[in-house]
C-alpha cells in the first residue's frame, strides 16, 4: 500500500485548530454570564462564533490526511491500522474519562459506588465531560474508514465528493429534523459528513501536488463574508431566539453553520501553508509545537480552566476581563508544557498521544522547503450539531 509522508503545514493547521478550541472554551462563560449590552460582549461573541470551525476542522484534517496518505485500500492491513489508532486515541480517552469522571463526582459530592454505572454509559457517548464527545466522533470515523474509503474511491463518487458531502449532510439534517429527532447529534459521525467528504476531496486532489493545496484568494474573501454573516446571525439568535419562526431558524442555522465551517476549513489550510513560508521562525515553530501536542492540550486545558475559574476569577468589572484572557493563556501554556514533558516518556503516548517529534527522525520544528506560497447544543433540532462551548 502506498503511504505518503505527512506535510508540516498540516501540523500548523492542527495548531491553529486547537487554538480555536481554546478560544471557544475561554469565551464560553463570558457569552453566557455577561449582558449583551456590556462593552466587551461583542468581542467575546465574535471570538467565540468565528472559532466554531474548530471541531469540523479536525474532522476535515483527519479525512484529508487519511485519503492523502492511503491510496490503495485493498492492500492495507486494517488490523495494523486500527491497532495504532486504538493505542493513540482509545487508551488516553479512557484514562482522561476516568479523570474527569472522578473530578465531576467530587464536585457534585457523589460517591464512586453510586455513580459508576453512569460512567460506563457516558464513556460510550463521550459525555463524562463536555469536550470528550469529539474523541467518540473520531473513533466512529476510524471504524468507518475502510467502508468510507471503498465507497468514496468509486469513480462516480470520487469525482463528485463535495456534492456527495452536501447532499448526504442535508439528507441527515432533514431526516433528523422531521423524523428521527435524535438528541446530541454532535456526538454522531453523520453530523460531520460534509467536512469529511470535503477533507477527502482535498486529500485526493493534493496527491498530485506533493501535498500542497493550490492557493485561491476567493477562499479568504468568502471566509470574511461568511464570518460576518454567521456572527450577525448568531448575534440575532442570542438577542432573540425567536427572531424568525422556528422552522426557518433551523434551516438558517444549518446553512450558516455548515457553510461557514466548510469555508473555514479551506481558509485554515491556506493559512497554514502561508505560515509555513513565513520568516518568523519562532512563531511558526510554536504553532507547529502546539499542533504536535494538540491531543494533550485538548484533554488537559478544560481542567486548568475549571481550576482557574474556581480559584482565581473575579466578578470585579476591572479584573474580570484581564483574568479571563490570562486564564486562557495559562491554560494553553501549562497544558502545552505538560504534554511536551509527558510525551518524552516511553509511556507518554498512552496519556497524551504521540508527538510529531516522536513519529519521525527529522527535526519536528523544521518546515520543509518548497511550501511557500471534544458544548453539546441545548437546541438539538435547531442546531444541527454540537459546538465545544463548554470547558
Amino acid at each position: 500500500m502506498g503511504k505518503r509522508a505527512k506535510k508540516d503545514h498540516l501540523e500548523l493547521f492542527r495548531g491553529l485548530a486547537i487554538l480555536a478550541v481554546l478560544m471557544i472554551h475561554v469565551t464560553s462563560t463570558p457569552i453566557v454570564t455577561l449582558p449583551m449590552n456590556s462593552t466587551l460582549y461583542p468581542l467575546y461573541h465574535i471570538v467565540n462564533t468565528v472559532s466554531h470551525f474548530a471541531v469540523p476542522a479536525f474532522i476535515f484534517l483527519s479525512a484529508l490526511v487519511m485519503f492523502y496518505q492511503y491510496d490503495d485500500v485493498q492492500k492495507h492491513s486494517w488490523s495494523s491500522f486500527f491497532f495504532k489508532r486504538f493505542q493513540v486515541i482509545a487508551i488516553p480517552y479512557v484514562l482522561w474519562s476516568i479523570f474527569y469522571y472522578v473530578l465531576v463526582i467530587r464536585i457534585e459530592g457523589k460517591t464512586i459506588e453510586e455513580s459508576w454505572p453512569s460512567f460506563l454509559k457516558h464513556l460510550l457517548i463521550g459525555s463524562n465531560y463536555p469536550h470528550l464527545y469529539f474523541i467518540i466522533v473520531i473513533v466512529q470515523f476510524y471504524l468507518l474508514f475502510p467502508l468510507l474509503h471503498r465507497i468514496l474511491y468509486q469513480k462516480a463518487i470520487r469525482t463528485h465528493l463535495l456534492s456527495v458531502g452536501i447532499l448526504s449532510q442535508t439528507a441527515f439534517y432533514l431526516l433528523n429534523y422531521h423524523y428521527w429527532h435524535l438528541k446530541k447529534i454532535g456526538s454522531l459521525a453523520p453530523s460531520y459528513l460534509l467536512f469529511y467528504c470535503l477533507g477527502a476531496s482535498v486529500g485526493l486532489a493534493i496527491q498530485s501536488t506533493d501535498g500542497i493545496f493550490r492557493m485561491r484568494k476567493w477562499i479568504f474573501y468568502t471566509w470574511f463574508l461568511l464570518a460576518a454573516a454567521y456572527s450577525a446571525q448568531m448575534w440575532m439568535q442570542r438577542a432573540d431566539p425567536h427572531w424568525v419562526p422556528r422552522s426557518w431558524l433551523s434551516a438558517i442555522n444549518f446553512a450558516a453553520d455548515y457553510s461557514f465551517c466548510a469555508i473555514s476549513c479551506l481558509a485554515l489550510l491556506q493559512l497554514s501553508q502561508l505560515l509555513s513560508g513565513l520568516q518568523w521562525a519562532r512563531l511558526r515553530m510554536f504553532i507547529y509545537s502546539i499542533g504536535a501536542t494538540s491531543l494533550g492540550i485538548y484533554y488537559v486545558h478544560p481542567f486548568l480552566l475549571l481550576v482557574w475559574r474556581k480559584k482565581f476569577m473575579s466578578n470585579d468589572p476591572i479584573l474580570y476581563h484581564p483574568l479571563t484572557w490570562i486564564g486562557g493563556a495559562i491554560a494553553l501554556f501549562l497544558s502545552w508544557g505538560f504534554t511536551v514533558v509527558i510525551q518524552r516518556r516511553t509511556w507518554g503516548s498512552l496519556i497524551v498521544g504521540k508527538s510529531a517529534a516522536r513519529r519521525g527522525k527529522r527535526n519536528p520544528l523544521a518546515v520543509e522547503p518548497g511550501h511557500e506560497p471534544e458544548k453539546p447544543s441545548r437546541q438539538e433540532n435547531i442546531q444541527p450539531r454540537e459546538s465545544s462551548d463548554s470547558a
